[in-house]
């Protein structure tokens, strides 16, 4: 499905409890003298400023699949984002992999210190692996949720194949995968244009293919790549779906292990 203009009310909820996706607005000056109750105060969204497009992404993510105490969570791509964050409060075990700036495609400040910083800040515990999910060595089978939020279209097509590959190992039988990605309106299928600053629109069809997931929700006729998928209908209906502060719609997708 791509996101709707009109949020649910749970949505709405969700991003005022957890001051999602920018953090609730503090006083300057308390970032500068007081800077751990500046960012207990502005919640943990406020490390790191998105499209808005996240006020849909981070509420959908959660509610797509039900996230339990004691569940294994892997973010692919997590940066600063208070998503994980949220996630190691309700009693889940968090693991961000994420190579920060030296991501093959296009990367975002990210590293240790910085997770660390947050963690002591808020009292959580998730883990940060600094480096790309190819290059992980964990256990087969050992993650209940995995979660990519508008990661996947800054990839190179060969990190994304590999990325698919990797998750679908990782995941436990049943399992999900829980997904979103940007569809950029000033790109092909759209316009002529291949690239623009953040990355591509990627065929989902071929990408969903590298592996045996199934897919378990989302609409072919709104997911680039699938026979069913219509770009002047996607044109001729704008005005019903969520638009960013950057010309992008947003497809959403979970895959079953």
């Amino acid at each position: 499905m791509i996101a709707p203009k009109n949020l649910p009310k749970r949505y709405l909820d969700w991003n005022r409890r957890y001051k999602a996706p920018s953090g609730r607005v503090i006083i300057n000056s308390f970032k500068r003298y007081l800077p751990a109750l500046f960012y207990r105060l502005s919640g943990a969204f406020s490390w790191q400023i998105n499209n808005t497009t996240r006020r849909f992404e981070y509420p959908w993510a959660f509610y797509a699949k039900p996230v339990e105490p004691g569940m294994c969570v892997l973010e692919i791509g997590g940066g600063l984002s208070g998503f994980q964050f949220v996630l190691d409060r309700l009693g889940c075990k968090v693991t961000n992999v994420d190579p920060g700036l030296e991501a093959g495609g296009i990367g975002w400040p990210c590293d240790q210190a910085s997770i660390t910083r947050i963690n002591r800040i808020f009292g959580t515990s998730v883990e940060l692996l600094n480096t790309t999910i190819d290059k992980v060595r964990m256990e087969p089978e050992s993650f209940d949720r995995v979660y990519a939020i508008s990661v996947i279209e800054h990839m190179t097509q060969a990190e994304s194949f590999d990325m698919m590959r990797a998750v679908y190992r990782l995941l436990k039988p049943g399992c999900f995968f829980i997904l979103t990605v940007d569809l950029f309106l000033n790109l092909e299928p759209f316009t002529s244009r291949k690239t623009n600053e953040y990355g591509t629109n990627v065929n989902i069809k071929s990408l969903i293919e590298t592996t045996p997931f199934i897919l378990a929700d989302g609409n072919p006729a709104e997911l680039y790549g699938y026979q069913e998928f219509d770009k002047e209908n996607i044109q001729s209906n704008l005005e019903t779906y969520f638009w960013g502060s950057y010309p992008a719609l947003v497809q959403c997708v979970v895959l079953q292990k």
